[in-house]
C-alpha cells in the first residue's frame, strides 16, 4: 500500500474518530446530540480524507512517530487559533444560554464572521504551513484545503465562542477532537503501511 493510500484511509478513520469523540464528550458533559451523527459522517469522512491527503504531503518532513502526533496537534491548533483570538477581542456574538440565547448579530453578519474570522485564516495558515513544511505548491494547496475543511467541521464554533461562559468547554472539546484525530491518523497510517507493505514505518 502506498503512503498516500494509507494516509487517505487513515484520514477517513481519523475523521470518524474525531466525530465520535465529539459526540461522546458532548453527551457526557453537555447534552446528547446523537441525532447529528448521519450529517456529521457526511462532513467527517471527506474532511478526514482532506486531512489524510495533507498528511501524506507533509509526512516526509514531519517528525517520526510518535512525535508526528504532537506536531499535527500543534499544526491543526495553529490554523484555528486566530478564530479564538479574534473572538475574544470583539463583543460576544450572542448572550445568554440554553433557551434564553439572544443573538447580537444578524444572519448575514454571522456568515461574514464565520468566513472572515475562521475559514479564511484557517485556509491561509494551512497553506503557509504546507508551503513551509512540504516545500511544494501542491502541499500548500492541499494543506490550505485541509485547514478550511477542519475549520468547517470540528472548528465551526470557534468564531462564536468569544467572551462566553462556554469558551473553556469549547476549547477543551476541540482539543480532544484534534488529539484523537491526530492519534488515529498517525498510528492508523503506520499500521496500514506495516500490514500491507510488510515493513516497519
Amino acid at each position: 500500500m502506498s503512503d498516500r493510500k494509507a494516509s487517505l484511509i487513515a484520514g477517513m478513520l481519523a475523521g470518524v474518530a474525531g466525530l465520535l469523540v465529539f459526540l461522546v464528550i458532548h453527551h457526557l458533559w453537555i447534552k446528547p446530540i446523537w441525532f447529528i451523527l448521519p450529517v456529521g459522517l457526511v462532513i467527517a469522512v471527506p474532511g478526514g480524507l482532506a486531512i489524510g491527503w495533507a498528511y501524506s504531503e507533509l509526512q516526509p518532513r514531519l517528525p517520526k512517530r510518535p512525535w508526528a502526533i504532537p506536531a499535527l496537534v500543534a499544526l491543526i491548533g495553529l490554523t484555528l487559533a486566530p478564530a479564538f483570538v479574534i473572538a475574544q477581542l470583539r463583543p460576544p456574538v450572542f448572550t445568554g444560554s440554553g433557551m434564553n440565547v439572544i443573538a447580537n448579530v444578524n444572519v448575514a453578519q454571522a456568515a461574514v464572521i464565520f468566513v472572515r474570522d475562521l475559514l479564511l485564516p484557517a485556509a491561509v495558515i494551512g497553506g503557509l504551513a504546507g508551503w513551509l513544511i512540504g516545500r511544494t505548491k501542491r502541499a500548500a494547496l492541499i494543506t490550505a484545503l485541509a485547514g478550511f475543511v477542519f475549520a468547517l467541521g470540528p472548528g465551526h464554533n470557534a468564531p462564536f465562542l468569544g467572551n462566553q461562559p462556554a469558551t473553556g468547554k469549547g476549547i477543551i472539546l476541540l482539543a480532544a477532537i484534534i488529539l484523537a484525530s491526530s492519534i488515529v491518523l498517525v498510528e492508523g497510517q503506520a499500521a496500514l503501511q506495516h500490514r500491507y507493505s510488510g515493513g516497519d514505518k
